[in-house]
């Protein structure tokens, strides 16, 4: 049944039970959904990260071994197990995971979601509901906003459940209820599950929650009266501090377990709980090329020149955040605790983006750097709020108009960059020149191999690492006859193909990341010089799909002399292993 939300009017009784939040969500969600159905399924523009969070949710149910662990235990699974029923409906309506459709549908969702909790809260703060409307939909349509409400990436999905999580942190500090800190931790546990920027977001969010408890830690009067000054003093103190630590474990306790359940799951599985850290796929892996490219060798371990970099990027996000600062200044509040706890909050996820760009650790993509727009628009609530009674109407209006009118500027300026700025904007600039985005293009012949597999192979055993051949599998129609990398027996499989009936391996050139591809791992010169045990199938430009031969004596025999091992790049680990059944 629907929920009604019921609004305070500004003569203090109740307006009737309202429907605006419900109708502008439905529309955010429709225009997100539309356009992400053309980008994906009518123009092919797919980003791949969307397309291989999508592929996650399709190995937990169309595998040969399909298990939940399937999902992968390197990047966040929320937003994949959010994929998962959408997904279900591949059998019958396969461009929901070929055209990474799961993952559009889930992002607008998630925008639309926003557009809802940020009305709401606007209307709480007794805004009218045509200037809360206006506001909101300037910020749902901000370039930025709309594009990655629309394509499948997990970025919007995490912003949901951090502005949510801002937005209960927000009323808390209004009416102390302990149901609103149990709520923002809770959001934030699942903005974790979400993307890794959670850590940083939720010390900042501690922080501000901590100074919160420490300065308006309840009092009691009766207290006072059985108590000396000095005791009371005393007593005061105490009491502060066990306020303080109360408060941070109930917003914290739902983040911590799931950073704890997240470390068993890895070490569980895993065997490492760290394995998202450091595994060949993770973040780390991928970031260790960076050093070979000249924009990142040069601002590596140069705090000033990160900074630069990172304004070149940010500075249009915060200009939301800088109207706030005009605002406060006009009010006389700027030099207040509030102001300080905004700017906490706006800068904790840049901080976190400062120090791996310090270390070499991050791509520094546009994306990263968004969040103080929606966490400026979120705290935006608690000013109307703030001043729901002290201010003029025509006054409030005119504020409103300011903070639309930072949103769209940001938005204009957003724009500009992600259509002309490739170096700043490398992602987006692809996305929107279709022409020029060599992704793409990869993604093609990945379905090109995939269309010759269902027409020459539809049988065949055919073994391939998902890190990278994702998009095969998702337009393979025999998925169950594919050795994949969550399948229990892939890395035996992969060292003893022979005694696992794996008739062909797929194998991409090494470079441009693929060098972290298994099978590249474990046979290095594969791919450029095949081997005595393989034979050359066909070439799809940058993968090569090799033939596995039936063991023979003369094999067997190069074999136990080395040849194998010195010529053919077998993997070092692997030189005192047999080859070829008992």
């Amino acid at each position: 049944m629907t929920q009604w939300v019921e609004l305070p009017m500004e003569n203090g009784s109740v307006r009737r039970k309202d429907r605006s939040g419900w109708v502008l969500a439905v529309i955010v969600f429709a225009a997100e959904f539309i356009f992400g159905c053309y980008l994906y399924a009518v123009k092919g523009d797919i980003q791949e990260d969307a397309l291989s969070r999508v592929a996650n949710a399709f190995y937990v149910l169309f595998s040969r071994n399909p298990h939940l662990g399937a999902i992968g235990f390197v990047w966040n699974p929320l937003p994949s197990m959010f994929e998962l029923p959408p997904v279900a409906l591949w059998r019958w309506f396969p461009p929901v995971a070929s055209d990474a459709l799961a993952g559009v549908f889930i992002t607008s969702v998630a925008s639309a979601a926003i557009a809802f909790a940020l009305h709401r809260a606007l209307l709480w703060a007794e805004v009218s509901k045509t200037t809360s409307i206006v506001v909101v939909l300037c910020l749902a349509l901000h370039p930025f906003m709309f594009l990655y409400g629309a394509n499948g990436m997990s970025e919007m999905i995490f912003a949901c459940f951090l502005v949510i999580s801002l937005l209960n942190y927000l009323s808390w500090k209004d009416d102390r209820a302990v149901s609103r800190l149990v709520m923002a931790g809770c959001a934030l546990a699942m903005a974790f599950w979400a993307r890794y920027e959670a850590v940083a977001f939720g010390v900042g969010l501690f922080a501000v929650v901590l100074s919160d408890a420490l300065r308006r830690a309840p009092a009691d009067a009766q207290v006072r009266l059985l108590m000396s000054r000095r005791d009371y003093r005393r007593f005061r103190r105490q009491e502060r501090l066990w306020y303080a630590a109360a408060t941070a474990l109930v917003l914290l306790l739902p983040a911590v377990y799931s950073g704890i359940m997240w470390m068993v799951l890895n070490a569980e599985i895993m065997h490492d709980p760290l394995y998202f850290l450091h595994s060949a796929y993770s973040n780390l892996s991928l970031t260790s090329m960076l050093s070979s490219a000249s924009k990142y060798r040069a601002i590596e371990h140069h705090p000033v020149r990160v900074l630069l970099f990172m304004w070149e990027r940010i500075w249009v996000f915060m200009i939301p955040v800088g109207m706030l600062l005009v605002y406060r200044l006009i009010r006389g509040r700027l030099v207040r605790w509030e102001t300080l706890q905004l700017l906490v909050l706006a800068a904790s996820i840049p901080s976190l983006q400062f120090l791996l760009l310090l270390h070499g650790a991050s791509y520094g993509w546009l994306r990263f750097f968004f969040y103080p727009l929606p966490i400026a628009v979120a705290w935006w609530t608690y000013e109307m709020r703030s001043d729901a009674r002290q201010l003029e109407r025509r006054w409030r209006e005119l504020a409103q108009v300011a903070m639309a009118a930072s949103i769209v500027i940001s938005g204009v300026f957003t724009g500009i960059i992600m259509e002309r700025n490739a170096n700043v904007a490398p992602e987006e600039y692809s996305l929107l020149h279709m022409d020029k985005n060599e992704v793409i293009q990869q993604l093609r012949i990945q379905q090109q191999i995939a269309q010759y597999i269902n027409q020459d192979l539809p049988r065949a055993t055919v073994l391939m690492d998902s890190y990278s051949a994702f998009d095969v599998i998702l337009h393979v129609r025999q998925p169950r006859h594919l050795v994949i990398t969550s399948d229990y027996d892939f890395a035996n499989a992969l060292r003893y193909p022979w005694t696992h009936h794996v008739q062909y391996i797929l194998v991409p050139d090494p470079v441009n990341g693929y060098q972290f591809d298994a099978v590249n791992r474990i046979y290095p010169t594969l791919y450029a010089h095949g081997a005595p045990w393989v034979r050359l199938e066909k070439s799809f430009g940058t993968w090569r799909l090799y033939r596995v031969l039936e063991p023979f004596a003369e094999s067997r025999a190069l074999v136990r002399q080395g040849f194998f091992e010195h010529k053919e790049g077998l993997h070092p680990n692997l030189r005192e292993r047999k080859w070829y059944p008992p």
